[in-house]
This record gives C-alpha cells, sequence and structure tokens, in this order.
C-alpha cells in the first residue's frame, strides 16, 4: 500500500494520531503507570512516523519498490523542514526537562528523546537526499 495523494497522507496523519490518542485514553491510561504510559505512547508515536515513511510516496518516486531504509522524504526540503521542526520541539522539551522538579521531568524528557531521534532521522534523509541531487 502506498500512500500518494495529499488527501491520503492528511488522513493517514489524523487517524493515526486520534487512534493513539484514543488508545491512550480508553485502554493505556487506565491499565499502566503514568511512566510506562508516557513510554508507551511515545513509541506508538515514533512507530506511526516511521510507517507513514515508509508508505508515503512523492509523485516522482517509484512506488513498487520499498525506500531505502534512510529516506524519509521524496524530497530534501521536506526533511530539513520537518527535522527542523522536531529539533525545536526536543530543545523545547529538553528545556521543560531541566527546569522542571526531577519528579516532573520525565514526561518532558521521553519527548525530547523521541523528537531528537526523529528530527536526527529527517534530517539524516534530507542530507542524503541533497548529496545524491549534487554527485557528480
Amino acid at each position: 500500500m502506498r500512500i500518494t495523494s495529499i488527501t491520503g497522507k492528511i488522513i493517514y496523519i489524523v487517524g493515526a494520531f486520534g487512534l493513539i490518542l484514543a488508545l491512550n485514553f480508553f485502554v493505556i491510561d487506565p491499565l499502566v503507570n503514568a511512566a510506562l504510559d508516557v513510554l508507551i505512547v511515545a513509541v506508538l508515536n515514533v512507530a506511526y512516523v516511521l510507517v507513514g515513511t515508509r508508505t508515503f510516496r512523492g509523485s516522482e518516486e517509484n512506488r513498487e519498490d520499498p525506500r531505502p531504509w534512510w529516506r524519509a522524504t521524496a524530497r530534501p526540503a521536506a526533511g530539513f523542514w520537518l527535522g527542523a521542526v522536531l529539533g525545536v520541539l526536543a530543545f523545547i522539551s529538553g528545556v521543560g526537562a531541566l527546569a522542571s522538579k526531577p519528579e516532573s521531568a520525565f514526561v518532558p524528557a521521553v519527548a525530547c528523546i523521541a523528537y531528537a531521534l526523529l528530527a536526527a532521522y529527517y534530517l539524516h534523509s534530507s542530507y542524503r537526499l541533497r548529496t545524491l541531487d549534487t554527485a557528480p
């Protein structure tokens, strides 16, 4: 399955986010403590982004073959923008974790790590895509 239309991509993003939110509210939160809840939701969010990067395709991309493991977007600019936004969110979460009392710093620390990992993934992908575009 490949998602190529803007509408399909928006439906995937909103639907997956809504599903994770509903799972968290109705299933995960009542069953586990807050620390484990944060970890589970962070893993689910990273997984849904990674599944999206595997199924989304740009208009000029091959739709039959799988993407290379490192490729997150169709074009470098998209990955640089997403990586920058995620990097800013990681920074904000990191500052929040450092500014919090130790007992309440876990949630922003987990968010910081998740955002930083995704930012690194998108930035690495865009760097490699850009080097492919400029190779001799």
